[in-house]
């Protein structure tokens, strides 16, 4: 848990450089995604009836006015106010279907509303959606509820939604920004305006959200060490409680929409990093704690005091102050994480409203862990938040010694320690200030299914 030593990219040879430069997973699950396999709907049912309080859920609203060419999440193109109607009404569906199956009123302590742009819908859809929570679910000790907003979506009226938001409950939103300068923005067709940005951030505070996080991504085309540099201090001029800074996953053999954006107009493999490496050092002196491989978040934030105190999480949202075990999804994709089975929704609407039709619940694919499953997982997911493995906690929590256990890969840790990521002491295993920015690449050390997973499935490390 460093954060005081900065690496200079300088520091990278152009060999090692291209060793590291590998398409890996971000390990938002362990098993990931592409190690699942079908999962039937008695079997999630039993997980699902198994459930105790408290709950996280996650509710998937796939709509988008347009299509960003960076986008690689699962997404709908939509403008007519009916589609989004008829959506909500199956997600209603989902989850009274769900409450059945649960042996009680089930105590709720986190929900994230994610996308797509789920500040598309209009008032009364978001009303209908909370009041079917508050009664199917208890959310009287509600710890978070948390929105992603295009800024673009509640500028229009004047900030009226925002208002409305604050007055259902929401406590945390995030505004899609990405990067404010005006080139970069047409090569992506997201044209938000600075003014857009600032004019949303500020309303936001003023309407009393007291949790904000920007979302930013690094590697877009036109992008340059000057350019991003500028808005990095744009964004450093409002003070959000956290950033977000993603580097752009170019994976058009996924979504074939990225094929628009073309191949010299991005950044060099060597000029991302350092576009990388010098937010990372701005944000770092002017106050933010650097959490992870790509958030950062003020010391007075709750995701900065979970990272001191060793409870940061890792799940699909990207790293998270965990505040339930079992996270639930709802809606077209999303997924859940219940009693240590992971299970997926279908991903296309057809089927997804056929199966509602018919009493099913839209279940499609997952994965039930196992014993080594999960002692895999706990590894990689605390490599990635905390940047260590405590060898002594591994021992308490399974029973067995980190080093007898994983003696078979020790040739790995050995060449990630001469290409100076990693030091390996006898208690623990540290990551290197180069080790953290390349933390997939030690985390893919501790994945017992990496083979069996085509590499197209995953974007690239930088």
């Amino acid at each position: 848990m460093s954060n005081t030593t900065l690496f200079c990219p300088s520091q990278l040879d152009a060999q090692l450089l291209n060793k590291l430069h590998q398409p890996l997973p971000r390990y938002t699950s362990y098993p990931t995604a592409p190690n699942w396999s079908t999962l039937s709907e008695s079997t999630y049912e039993k997980h699902l009836r198994g459930l105790s309080s408290p709950l996280s859920l996650y509710l998937h609203i796939p709509f988008c006015r347009s299509m960003c060419l960076y986008c690689g999440c699962s997404v709908i193109l939509n403008r007519r106010p009916e589609n989004e109607e008829r959506y909500v009404s199956y997600l209603e569906k989902e989850i009274n279907l769900v409450s059945q199956l649960l042996r009680q009123r089930m105590e709720v302590h986190q929900i994230h509303f994610g996308g797509g742009t789920p500040t598309q819908l209009s008032a009364p859809l978001l009303q209908r959606i909370i009041t079917l929570l508050h009664t199917t679910f208890s959310l009287e000790k509600i710890k978070e509820l948390a929105i992603e907003i295009d800024p673009r979506t509640v500028i229009e009226d004047k900030g009226a939604k925002l208002k409305f938001l604050k007055e259902l409950g929401f406590n945390r939103i995030s505004f899609g920004v990405q990067d404010t300068d005006a080139k970069v923005q047409a090569a992506i067709l997201r044209r938000q305006s600075r003014d857009t940005t600032f004019y949303t951030y500020h309303l936001a505070r003023e309407l009393g959200f007291s949790h904000i996080n920007i979302d930013l991504i690094y590697g877009l085309p036109h992008q340059t060490k000057a350019s991003f540099r500028q808005t990095i201090e744009d964004i450093l001029s409002m003070r959000p409680d956290r950033i977000s800074l993603f580097s752009y996953a170019k994976i058009p053999w996924l979504k074939p929409h990225q094929r628009a954006i073309k191949a010299y107009t991005l950044p060099s493999t060597e000029e991302k990093l350092q576009i990388y490496a010098l937010s990372r050092e701005t944000l770092i002196q002017k106050g933010y704690l650097a959490i992870g491989m790509d958030h950062f978040a003020l010391e007075t934030d709750e995701m900065a005091q979970a990272y001191h105190n060793k409870t940061l999480c890792r799940n699909f949202q990207g790293y998270t102050v965990e505040m339930a075990p079992n996270m639930i999804g709802f809606g077209v994709t999303a997924i859940g994480l219940v009693n240590n089975c992971y299970a997926q929704n279908l991903k296309d609407l057809p089927s997804y409203y056929a199966t509602l039709d018919q009493g099913h619940l839209p279940v499609t694919r997952g994965k039930e862990l196992s014993k080594e499953d999960l002692l895999h997982k706990w590894v990689i997911h605390t490599l990635m938040c905390r940047f260590e493995i405590d060898k002594k906690e591994f021992f308490s929590r399974f029973g067995v010694a980190f080093d007898t256990y994983f003696s078979s890969i020790q040739d790995r840790l050995n060449d990630f320690e001469r290409d100076g990521l990693l030091i390996q002491h006898p208690d623990k295993l540290l990551a290197t200030s180069l080790g953290e920015l390349f933390v997939r690449n030690l985390a893919t050390t501790f994945d017992a299914y990496l083979q069996q997973a085509p590499s197209t499935q995953f974007s690239q490390s930088i």
